[in-house]
């Protein structure tokens, strides 16, 4: 296909995204008959409870508590419908750009703040030798860690490539607008006098594939609307299984994929490609909080932007290698929401109508407010297993029961067709991931906002190697358990974990000496064997690490060297990321597990009828 003065060819589309897609009908009718499902059940069950002659607070807390868990599913069920049955752009084509004659200036910016420099020079060798005319663009390291040495070794390499330049504006804290600061520095600094079209930028870590440039120019040079184009990162030195969910597998294939089918994409940070104008006229990056990504792409499409996401491997990073690298590297990420408030106040809010301003603050309070809810679920569900009192009203209870097992059995049929959806490499109900680290989030996000603005330990760039969380200080393991339990907080997960299994074998016994209404207005409602199930899915996932901690792969065991003297992924490790699978026999052991529920519950509502 020709664009313009452009050749650019369209490759065969992504098979896994090919495979995928023959769900998407049922995915969308299964998400519409869910969503009304629940809207009708939930006003079912609230008119109930107001009309029965007993009201407790058990019934109300039940009842907000099956409102809010259904809330975190309703996101990606909305999602899908905005979508619809069958997007016209999807799959998302794969582009390249051919040729080398008149093709537009890129600069690439790579920001760093005290990671390794064998880490950073791989990256740097990597945008270097991107295949694109030399002389159509050049390559910026921006250093907010001022390191002679780096400096030193950057300049050893211009010998080679002498479009490669370093830039520091001084030794930074990570404090200082952080990478927001760092980004725009370039942009109106560095960029004064000779202005790129278009800019990509690399986290310190991302070793970019060489044709990076030609797979995410075509859709911004096709699409005039769109000003920036996001790609999924994949890592190489992920643990086998990915117990911490660090490759964020729920966010690219089933969130941000919906997004993109709206052109509403977010921004991933690392493997970004932009309109260097639009930005600038944006007012450049945020400076206003953390997720400095987030916010541009919130920014962005409230100027009326296009914002687009590729699924191709075109970028490989890192994870952090510790739990409490993981926990560092989230926490900062929700405090940069608790910052999006900050957007209401001059100098931020200058180039943004107040429209913009109070979307950017509800998402922000949205996220933050999940957080709340989350912690709210994990008290209240072992708090009314507890009770021993009715959870719902005595009165039609055969009516509650059936429309309950009714908007179960659409929200697993859902979770299920959607981890079809990405290939099964999302599992259900993915968007669950990383909750039980929702106290330490809220705990983090307090101290920050009420506390101190400080970070806790060594800098808030998390992979700074002044953080004491990326050295191993723990070689026993009574040293290594003291520390996961108490510095990590999983002693809370463990806890939590312990009541709300105690709590539910406690409530099955006593219901077991009780009538059959006694269990089917209890412990055996189906949205609380449904609720109590994945709450303790997820707490048990940081008790496994406990029982099994995780192996991370060797940075330079995944990594090989090419013809050219650069390091990139192994094939072996490139075929890992993107053949990457959920287990078959975990969805169909998890299907089953709800299958025998629902037919348990029915069976006990018929001999209830029957008595």
């Amino acid at each position: 296909m020709a664009t313009g003065f452009y050749n650019i060819q369209e490759l065969a589309p992504d098979p896994r995204i090919v495979s995928g897609s023959r769900y998407r009908g049922y995915l969308y009718y299964v998400a519409q008959a869910a969503l009304w499902t629940f809207q009708a059940y939930f006003v079912l069950r609230l008119v109930l409870i107001l009309t029965s002659p007993v009201r407790t607070w058990q019934m109300w807390v039940t009842l907000a508590v099956e409102g809010i868990f259904a809330l975190l599913s309703r996101q990606d069920q909305l999602l899908t419908v905005a979508s619809g049955r069958a997007p016209s752009n999807s799959p998302r084509k794969r582009l390249r750009l051919q040729g080398d004659e008149d093709l537009p200036v890129v600069e690439v910016l790579l920001p760093c703040c005290g990671e390794p420099i064998e880490v950073i020079l791989d990256t740097i060798r990597a945008a270097c030798t991107l295949d694109y005319p030399v002389s159509q663009f050049r390559v910026r390291v921006l250093d907010d860690g001022g390191s002679a040495a780096l400096c030193e070794a950057v300049s050893q390499l211009q010998a080679e490539w002498p479009h490669l330049s370093y830039h520091s504006r001084g030794r930074q804290t990570g404090q200082v607008f952080a990478k927001s600061g760092n980004l725009n520095y370039a942009l109106w600094t560095l960029q004064e006098k000779t202005q790129p079209e278009f800019c990509a930028i690399f986290d310190a870590d991302s070793i970019a594939s060489p044709e990076f440039l030609r797979a995410t120019l075509p859709h911004l040079l096709a699409n005039p609307e769109a000003v920036l184009v996001t790609t999924r990162q994949y890592f190489y030195n992920l643990p086998a299984g990915d117990p911490f969910s660090q490759s964020r597998l729920h966010f690219y294939t089933c969130q941000n994929t919906e997004l993109d089918l709206q052109g509403r994409a977010i921004d991933a940070g690392s493997g970004a490609l932009f309109r260097r104008q639009a930005i600038v006229d944006a007012g450049g990056y945020p400076t206003y909080s953390f997720s400095e990504d987030w916010q541009l792409s919130l920014v962005l499409q409230g100027l009326g932007h296009e914002t687009i996401q590729v699924q191709e491997p075109l970028q490989f990073g890192l994870v952090p290698t510790s739990l409490a690298g993981h926990i560092a590297q989230q926490n900062r990420w929700h405090i940069g929401h608790t910052q999006q408030n900050r957007v209401l106040f001059p100098p931020t809010n200058t180039t943004m109508s107040k429209r913009m301003q109070w979307g950017i603050v509800l998402n922000g309070w949205a996220i933050t407010g999940r957080l709340v809810a989350l912690m709210a679920i994990f008290v209240a569900v072992p708090a009314l297993l507890l009770s021993t009192k009715p959870l719902i009203p005595c009165n039609h209870v055969k009516l509650q029961v059936v429309t309950a097992m009714v908007h179960v059995a659409l929200s697993w049929a859902f979770a299920c067709l959607q981890s079809a959806h990405t290939d099964f490499q999302s599992a259900p109900f993915a968007h669950l991931e990383n909750t039980w680290l929702a106290g330490a989030h809220l705990l983090a996000v307090l101290r920050f906002n009420f506390i101190s603005a400080r970070p806790k330990k060594g800098s808030f760039v998390t992979g700074s190697t002044t953080n004491a969380w990326n050295h191993n200080n723990t070689p026993s393991w009574l040293q290594r358990l003291h520390h996961n339990l108490w510095q990590n907080g999983i002693w809370f997960s463990v806890l939590l974990l312990f009541t709300t299994v105690a709590a539910f074998g406690l409530a099955v016994v006593l219901a077991a000496h009780g009538s059959r209404q006694v269990f089917l207005t209890s412990v055996a409602f189906p949205p609380m064997l449904h609720i109590t199930y994945l709450v303790v899915l997820s707490l048990w996932e940081p008790v496994m690490h406990l029982v099994r901690p995780p192996v991370f792969p060797d940075r330079k065991a995944g990594l090989e060297m090419t013809k050219r003297g650069v390091m990139q992924p192994r094939e072996e490790v490139r075929a890992a990321c993107v053949r990457q699978r959920k287990s078959m026999r975990g969805l169909v052991w998890q299907c089953g597990v709800v299958v025998a529920a629902l037919v348990g519950v029915g069976v006990l509502l018929n001999m209830n009828a029957d008595a």
